[in-house]
């Protein structure tokens, strides 16, 4: 094939990356396109699809001034995960889409529970009984919206329903999305289809799943004419953000793992099949192909709490700049581990793993007199990484201990977190070549496999290299160690007022 480069688009919460990759998974060139999320009332959080499918167009024509369409050999697709887009049989959007973050289905959860045990839920489909999920949000659109819930013939996600729109193929999906619906039977990789029944809802409308690497799809000619594209350039439907962002980390085999410093922070790994937490605190979905799983375990703020710290707490800047950022890790290296007693927990948004408990709040404490700002900002660094390691532990507590790490996200940047992380999880770190584009590269990862330029998902993610390395010091490990365990004490000590503060915030 002469073909040179593979274009992806990446769906995400707050916008689009459009991007050329070359054949040795090296990024060429990325246009990005913002977007706003809609907050209709408290707990909403909504969407408009052709809002995205417009700024993905745009950002595909931006990108064919720099490489000619000629040199494409394939389209990859991602998106944020379990959302809900009610389509009807054209893939016309008849609601908006109800994304990841909201939490307006609490009570058809309720109503779920009584249907089926939380832990023969968990056990079914890999993933709690939780309203950010798919299948919940279709059981609200039916009490709330029910004329929006006949009319709908397919129920999608984000990047099904770019799918949709580039290749007039509407009504399919892959193994990922299909996951975090909650309405697949995890260990057939099938529609739970009794679960379904029993709750109402017509499997018929489930969307057919198939491997993210099929490029039965191909861009119509509409499409061709909006972006420039060549018409019957093949599309494959790629998978959900995070099963993307596993395979562009570079996990090639069960037991790889990964760790994505981004505003929310998680932990994955590769497993053979779906690793099941008696006390359900981590979650499951499959891969693209359908035969590996990935494990993960979230942190609700990663980024988004050092963020915080740095605009409330380190530089009274609501925008602070690089220079900022540069200053206050310098600051931190200025203190050794543990921070001298200042410990930080970074639960400003409620929490999941392995808690999964709204009323969490921050909680910044230790300090004295004579702690200054450069105590709060190790603290931060690591309070995130304590966090993170709660994940880990709970992994290797389910059989699945992390052996290395590969670091992705905005934080994988920062000098110092790679070598706090390895030294917390008392494994070697690894920063990926490019932190930013992982996710983007898992999606050229499935298109290229799809049209043959990589054998494998196997043989594209052993390309993913990094671009530095990070050894675990055997003192700072066992003084982390020793601050780790004062760190664990904290939520239980604080719940209790935890949620006598939820409880005088009211409804």
């Amino acid at each position: 094939m002469s073909s040179r480069y593979i274009i992806t688009c990446d769906a995400g919460t707050t916008g689009c990356k459009c991007s050329v990759f070359d054949l040795n998974c090296h990024a060429v060139c990325a246009v990005k396109r913002s977007y706003a999320t809609d907050y209709p009332k408290p707990n909403w959080a909504e969407q408009d699809p052709s809002v995205i499918l417009r700024a993905i167009l745009d950002g595909i024509r931006e990108l064919l001034t720099q490489v000619s369409p000629s040199d494409i050999a394939c389209i990859g697709l991602s998106g944020t995960m379990n959302g809900c887009i009610a389509v009807d049989a054209g893939g016309r959007a008849l609601y908006p889409n109800i994304i990841h973050s909201d939490s307006r289905a609490w009570r058809e959860v309720k109503q779920m529970g009584q249907v089926i045990d939380p832990l023969d839920f968990y056990r079914l489909t890999g993933n709690r009984l939780d309203h950010h999920y798919t299948l919940p949000k279709i059981l609200w659109l039916r009490a709330n919206r029910p004329e929006v819930y006949k009319r709908t013939r397919w129920w999608l996600n984000t990047k099904d329903y770019i799918y949709a729109h580039l290749t007039g193929r509407v009504g399919f999906t892959e193994y990922s999305d299909a996951s975090l619906t909650v309405a697949l039977d995890i260990n057939k990789g099938v529609w739970a289809q009794d679960l379904l029944k029993e709750l109402g809802v017509d499997p018929g409308k489930m969307p057919k799943i198939l491997k993210g690497s099929d490029v039965s799809g191909a861009i119509t000619r509409d499409i061709a004419e909006k972006t420039g594209l060549l018409e019957g350039t093949p599309v494959a439907l790629g998978g959900g953000d995070g099963a993307c962002a596993g395979r562009g980390a570079g996990l090639w085999a069960p037991g790889s793992s990964y760790c994505c410093i981004g505003s929310s922070a998680w932990v994955g790994q590769l497993t053979s099949q779906p690793l099941m937490d008696p006390e359900m605190r981590i979650f499951n979905y499959l891969d693209m192909d359908g035969e590996v799983n990935h494990t993960l375990g979230t942190i609700q703020t990663g980024a988004a709490a050092y963020d915080w710290a740095v605009s409330n707490l380190l530089t009274g800047e609501a925008q602070a700049t690089g220079a900022d950022y540069n200053r206050i890790e310098n600051m931190a290296r200025q203190v050794g581990p543990g921070a001298e007693g200042v410990l930080f927990l970074p639960t400003l948004m409620g929490e999941r793993t392995p808690y999964w408990d709204a009323n969490t709040r921050g909680c910044l404490m230790g300090f004295t007199l004579y702690h200054d700002q450069r105590y709060v900002a190790r603290a931060v660094y690591e309070g995130v990484a304590f966090a993170l390691n709660t994940v880990a532990e709970v992994m290797a507590q389910c059989g699945a201990p992390l052996h290395q790490t590969m670091l992705i996200g905005g934080g994988a940047r920062s000098g110092l977190w790679p070598d706090i992380l390895a030294n917390v999880f008392g494994v070697p770190t690894q920063v990926h070549m490019a932190p930013g584009e992982a996710t983007s590269l898992g999606a050229a990862m499935a298109a290229g496999v799809g049209v043959g330029l990589f054998s494998s998902f196997e043989e594209a993610a052993k390309m993913v290299a990094a671009r530095s390395h990070h050894q675990c010091n055997p003192k700072q490990r066992e003084k982390y160690r020793q601050v780790y365990a004062l760190y664990k004490q904290i939520y239980g000590c604080l719940k209790p007022l935890f949620d006598g503060i939820a409880a005088q915030e009211g409804p």
